[in-house]
């Protein structure tokens, strides 16, 4: 999709004072010159979020994978979204850091470009580990003893 089709669709998802202060700003503040996705979230989070933009870097580098790869990756986006300044290299390096050995190093292997990338590496190398449930007591007292 095109960013000006993002942008598109971004705004169509807006509601309430978002929505009026997107569609009166469109003549009045000049966002009807907004050309990419980055300079739409900029404007929105300029406008509403209170947060020292700082705070939202700091939780990004703290964001680890606790439980699938799913919800590690749902969490991900929602804060990388507030991160719109990030080059994409550290977007996909703060990625990968977060996730749990062993994707993170088969992630990293495979030398992901875009952050797509990565998280498409990260459904199909998940698809191929065996659960931990499926293990055997030996396989576990073997990994167990490679931890020591």
């Amino acid at each position: 999709m095109s960013e000006a089709e993002a942008i598109k669709v971004a705004t169509l998802h807006l509601d309430g004072e978002a929505q009026d202060w997107w569609f009166h700003g469109m003549v009045t503040l000049g966002h009807s010159t907004v050309m990419t996705y980055a300079e739409f979230t900029r404007r929105l989070m300029e406008r509403f979020d209170r947060r020292d933009p700082e705070q939202h870097f700091v939780e990004l580098t703290r964001l680890k994978q606790r439980g699938s790869p799913e919800t590690y990756i749902v969490d991900l986006l929602r804060v990388s979204m507030m991160v719109p300044d990030l080059s994409t290299t550290w977007r996909i390096y703060m990625y990968v850091e977060g996730l749990t050995e062993p994707l993170r190093g088969l992630v990293r292997f495979v030398r992901p470009t875009t952050l797509q990338d990565a998280i498409s590496r990260t459904w199909d190398l998940q698809d191929v580990l065996p659960s931990p449930r499926h293990l055997t007591s030996r396989d576990r007292l073997s990994s167990l003893r490679g931890r020591m």
